[in-house]
Order: structure tokens, then C-alpha cells, then sequence
């Protein structure tokens, strides 16, 4: 370590005088740089104003005493080093200062040689203290921006797999990520997490990776489709869920999107698909997700229709409410579709904004 100690402040609190006139000459001398004080809440006061690096304190001081110091030191600055001193002191003072946080202890009289070094260590562990500090930070920055940068990476590849489907229909191009915007908007309504609004991104962007097992003349057939056509196409939620069933998204996200996927054409009163499943038996994702699914497909142009007017797609929830689709999900979406006036447009510009602003502050 370095032997200047002209930017090392030390707070001395003596009320005896002539010992703290000697204690401050004898640091200076050494290139300290120190500030006495008579009494407890003196010294209290310029801890306060100058963070020193070492505080050197007797114990029995007027106004405040010497433990008194020491407790408010450390509640404050738990890495600052406190030298205690004293001439009365007894071995319960001793243990009860050590106790509290100092990192030694002096009696009166005392080696001046002795005092200096005792000092100068405090110094050095002070040091050590933020030089560990400092590496923990580092460390912590770095494994901040490489877990940012394989999340940056996770969602590129999401979106990535969500494009497959739509490259093959260009008629639903931009569905996944309106699927995702709304999905969203309603689990903010709801008051879900951040962490569970991170799902319903990735599921919502995922959500139609099982067409890429329907034939391609299908999903854009301009005309009515037969029954095993139909049956064909309510094949895509057990293709997306058999497809990414063994990506490991609890690991990433805490809850398998999988099944998300696999649940999202499902119905309260079990008249969805593949499965028949009931109210109780899906997760709270799937039941956004479909209430999204079918405002943003109605709202959206197909190749056997035009598109529909919000109206049309608040009254398709509206009636299915409590029958079809969730309650608390039916109301937080058309909550938002009516806070922009029904406005397909202005509702998915304000949600693709505050998703912009979302990302850039993380």
C-alpha cells in the first residue's frame, strides 16, 4: 500500500485536550489527513460532513459517548474503521466495542509507534474492504450485460421462430406481435409482473408456430373450408406445443410457455381445442391470450373476409364473457380498446409505444 495518506481522513474524538492535540499532531506528521473533535456529538457532526476513513474515539465523552460513535458510524458507513481509546476502559467495554463493528482497541497510556500502525492498518483493511468491493461490482456488470445480452438473445430467437409462420401467410403478417402487444395491455390491466408479462410476450409470439404444420394453401384458402380442412388447421396448437415442449423456458422464464401455447384456442365451458379443457384446468396466460387472439383476428383482414370493426370484436368477448372467455380478461381489454376511442390504429400504436419505452429502459 501506498504511503500517502494525504487524501485519508481521520476523525480524532477526545475530550481531554492535550491528548488530542498530541493524537492530531502525531497523524499529521504522518500525512493524514485529520479533524478533532471535543465531544461525542462534535464528532458525530463531522463524521456526517467528511465520511472519514478511520474514526479514533475514546469511549467516555461528554454529550455522546465514544459507543454512542461507533453505533452511528456503523449504521451509516458499516465499511468505516473505528479505533476505540480509553483509560477506564474494562475487558466488557473491550468486548462490547469489538462487538459493534470496531476493529480495535487502545488503552491509555498508549505507544505512539503503536497507535500509528494501528491506524495504518485500518487503513489497509479499509482498502481491501473496497477493493473487494469494487471487483464484486465488476463482477456484478458483467453478469448483468451477458444475462441482458442472452436475453436480447432469447427474444430475437422468439421472434425469429414467431416469424416462420408468417412468412409462409403473408395475410397474418405482424398477427403474433399485435397478439403480443394486447396480450400484454390486458396483463398490465390485470397487474400482472413484469417477470409474468414476459411470458405472455413469448407465449403470445409463439402462439401460431404450430401452423407451420398446416399446408400452406389452407391458411390462405379465400374460401370456406371443409370439415377435415378445419380439423386440419385446429391441429396447430398441439404442433406448436409438441414443437417447442423441450425448450427449457421455465429455466428462463419460471413457467412453461408450452402449454400456454397449447391451451390458447381452449374455452371456459370446454368447447375449445385439442383438448376440451374447462376453466379451471388453463392458466391465466391462455386465457389472455385467447381474448387477444380473436380481438386482434377480427380487427386484422383475412383472405375470406375484410376486416372488422372494433365494435364487432368487443361485442364477440362481450358476449362470450363468463361462457367462452375470462371475465376479469374480457373487461381489462375492452377497458383499453374504449380508452382509445374503439381506434384500432391509435389502440396498437399506444401499445407498440409503451412497449418501445419498456425496452429502452431496461
Amino acid at each position: 500500500m501506498s504511503e500517502d495518506f494525504r487524501n485519508v481522513k481521520v476523525l480524532v474524538v477526545d475530550d481531554e485536550q492535550p491528548i488530542l492535540e498530541l493524537l492530531c499532531e502525531v497523524l499529521e506528521r504522518r500525512g493524514f489527513d485529520v479533524y478533532p473533535a471535543s465531544d461525542g456529538e462534535q464528532g458525530i457532526e463531522i463524521f456526517k460532513r467528511e465520511n472519514p476513513t478511520v474514526v479514533l474515539t475514546d469511549i467516555k465523552l461528554p454529550r455522546a459517548s465514544g459507543i454512542e460513535i461507533l453505533k452511528f458510524v456503523k449504521k451509516v458507513s458499516p465499511i468505516t474503521q473505528v479505533i476505540m481509546i480509553s483509560g477506564y476502559g474494562t475487558t466488557d467495554d473491550v468486548i462490547k466495542a469489538l462487538r459493534l463493528g470496531a476493529c480495535d482497541y487502545l488503552m491509555k497510556p498508549f505507544n505512539v509507534g503503536i497507535l500509528v500502525h494501528t491506524v495504518i492498518r485500518s487503513v489497509e483493511r479499509y482498502e481491501l474492504i473496497m477493493e473487494r468491493i469494487s471487483r464484486q461490482e465488476t463482477l456484478e456488470k458483467e453478469v448483468r450485460e451477458r444475462t441482458a445480452a442472452l436475453t436480447n438473445t432469447f427474444h430475437e430467437t422468439v421472434k425469429a421462430l414467431g416469424l416462420l409462420t408468417e412468412k409462409r401467410d403473408p395475410y397474418t403478417a405482424g398477427h403474433q406481435n399485435r397478439v403480443a402487444l394486447l396480450a400484454m395491455g390486458i396483463g398490465r390491466k390485470l397487474g400482472l409482473t413484469p417477470k409474468e408479462l414476459d411470458v405472455i410476450q413469448v407465449a403470445s409470439l409463439l402462439h401460431d408456430i404450430g401452423k407451420v404444420a398446416v399446408p400452406v394453401e389452407l391458411l390462405t384458402k379465400p374460401t370456406k373450408l371443409s370439415l377435415p380442412e378445419a380439423e386440419l388447421i385446429k391441429s396447430h396448437p398441439q404442433a406448436g406445443y409438441d414443437i417447442i415442449k423441450d425448450i427449457p423456458f421455465v429455466d428462463s422464464l419460471g413457467k412453461d410457455v408450452s402449454i400456454i401455447v397449447l391451451q390458447h384456442h381452449e374455452r371456459l365451458d370446454g368447447s375449445g381445442y385439442p383438448r376440451g379443457l374447462k376453466s379451471e384446468e388453463l392458466e391465466l396466460e391462455s386465457k389472455i391470450l385467447s381474448v387477444s387472439d380473436v380481438v386482434e383476428a377480427m380487427s386484422s383482414h383475412r383472405p375470406y373476409r375484410a376486416a372488422m370493426d372494433m365494435e364487432s370484436a368487443k361485442a364477440e368477448i362481450a358476449e362470450g364473457s363468463g361462457k367462452i372467455y375470462s371475465p376479469e380478461c374480457v373487461d381489462a381489454c375492452l377497458l383499453l380498446i374504449e380508452e382509445h376511442k374503439d381506434n384500432n390504429g391509435e389502440l396498437f400504436g399506444y401499445l407498440a409505444q409503451y412497449s418501445r419505452r419498456i425496452h429502452e429502459n431496461l
